[in-house]
């Protein structure tokens, strides 16, 4: 078999974007989506995976030889099979989120795992009846060969939480199956909020939850381009605002997190691209499988976060002249609490590769429960290391004046004054360093930061039901350890 080099340019993949039929939203229809300044920020993020899969320094890490077709193929469309494969997704992920906070693509990628996986086992419940995994590999070296960056569309609008799915007076605040005939299905209903989605040549939609018999219709997973036949696309934010200044972060003038809706409307899935149609059971295994490896990708990003917000909080205290102790407060005990949760979540992602399995379907798994702690200790902390940041930041961060009066002679030397603490660090510095700050822990782009740290890839207590759960079975021998110990020791 001759390998052949599937890795495409950032330009191929904008080409690619300009070529979709506009179905983007903002306020309105957008007739040239990738013309608008916060949607090719977005962009600019998703570009840097293949910019740096072009990179003699990150190409290795960046790419990988196919399991299916021997090509070489970027590594978020590649399927772990080894510990060494996970190990190298993560440190992709994480130099990644070192430039960007956050890579974007790990969605797409986490959920073309994860119904490798998923198929495979929901073929073998079927006693080969359904053939969803043979359509999978077809769907994924389609994506490998053309190198495309999809979005991973789980979570459903919900409607009201306290009643299932079959019994929400609006239907479509669930992705669900509204007709299907011999030639595929009809789908409606909307998922939010959907990263990169705006920017995604194809679409993967899974389950988001458990699921009863009454809730088949929404048993459903597939594939699908962005631009087809039904489908609405809406920027969410609102309007995050963008960032020009000379001195704003890099964060904000080239880069930007945005999300977005995907209304379905009555769209047509061919039989080729469906992976679930109505095995309501495989839901809530669909999901979970989902959950455990997009949290997996979380235990690159969140370390590479917090490096971020550590090297920030060690910054501003130089700047200001406050590494010393003060009476009752420690710097370095501040800034060992940023740190600590990037620890602790390299640790977990260690340990979770050390202890993974191989699945039938030849994917490997981590260990869910060590995946499920980092995540959650990730999560856990980060409201933690943003107040302690904004503690050692003072009150400058939110407080800058307009950057172009440091410029203009009438003002900038009264304005200079400001920014007098260390010798040395000039004003232009001083407004780099606080902005970039204010972005971080202060900003729509901090907020989103903060909620996606709450939410992305489900909140706190599904991460404890999935360590409880896996857990389980030690727990209950930790239970008769203590039995033998206390009634039968001798």
């Amino acid at each position: 078999m001759n390998k052949m080099d599937k890795v495409k340019t950032s330009e191929d993949y904008v080409k690619a974007l300009k070529k979709l039929k506009p179905n983007v939203i903002t306020d309105k229809l957008l007739t040239k989506p990738y013309e608008n300044e916060d949607i090719i920020k977005g962009m600019n993020v998703v570009s840097t995976c293949y910019n740096y899969a072009k990179d003699p320094e990150y190409s290795e890490l960046m790419t990988a030889d196919s399991s299916l077709s021997g090509n070489r193929v970027n590594r978020y469309n590649y399927i772990p099979r080894t510990k060494d494969d996970l190990r190298k997704r993560i440190k992709m992920v994480h130099a990644l989120a070192r430039e960007t906070i956050c890579a974007q693509r790990c969605v797409g990628g986490d959920a073309l795992w994860a119904l490798y996986i998923g198929t495979f086992q929901l073929d073998k419940s079927n006693k080969g009846k359904t053939n969803y995994h043979k359509r999978l590999k077809k769907y994924l070296e389609y994506v490998q060969d053309n190198d495309i960056a999809p979005a991973g569309a789980v979570t459903d609008a919900k409607g009201d939480r306290s009643i299932s799915p079959a019994d929400q007076e609006d239907k479509d605040t669930y992705v669900h199956i509204v007709k299907k005939t011999d030639d595929g299905i009809y789908v409606s209903g909307i998922k939010t909020p959907i990263t990169m989605s705006i920017y995604a040549e194809e679409l993967i939609v899974m389950p988001s939850m458990q699921l009863s018999e009454n809730d088949k219709s929404c048993a459903v997973s597939f594939a699908i381009q962005a631009d087809a036949e039904g489908i609405e696309r809406y920027a969410l934010g609102p309007e995050i605002k963008t960032l020009e200044g000379e001195h704003a972060p890099t964060h904000g003038r080239k880069y930007l997190n945005k999300e977005g809706m995907i209304i379905f409307n009555n769209v047509f899935v061919p039989n080729e691209r469906i992976f679930q149609c109505e095995e309501h059971r495989y839901g809530a295994i669909y999901a979970n499988l989902f959950a455990t490896l997009h949290r997996f990708s979380y235990l690159a990003c969140k370390p590479a976060l917090y490096d971020i917000m550590t090297g920030a909080a060690m910054l501003i205290s130089d700047f200001n002249g406050t590494k010393g102790e003060y009476f009752l407060s420690n710097t370095a005990e501040k800034i060992f609490q940023i740190a600590k949760p990037a620890i602790l979540s390299r640790g977990m992602a260690k340990a979770a590769i050390e202890e993974s399995t191989i699945t039938e379907s030849g994917a490997i798994l981590p260990d869910e429960v060590f995946t499920n702690m980092g995540k959650y200790m990730a999560t856990d902390n980060f409201p933690n290391a943003v107040s302690v940041l904004q503690d050692m930041s003072g009150s400058l961060p939110v407080n800058l004046p307009y950057e172009g009066v440091l410029k203009d002679k009438k003002y900038n030397e009264k304005v200079e004054k400001l920014f007098k603490r260390k010798k040395g660090i000039t004003p232009e510095q001083h407004y780099k360093l606080n902005e970039f700050i204010r972005v971080l822990v202060a900003s729509s782009e901090g907020g989103l930061l903060q909620f996606g740290s709450k939410h992305g890839g489900g909140n706190k207590e599904a991460e404890k039901v999935a360590i409880y759960g896996n857990n389980l079975r030690h727990m209950f021998q930790c239970k008769k350890l203590v039995k033998e110990i206390v009634f039968n020791s001798n």
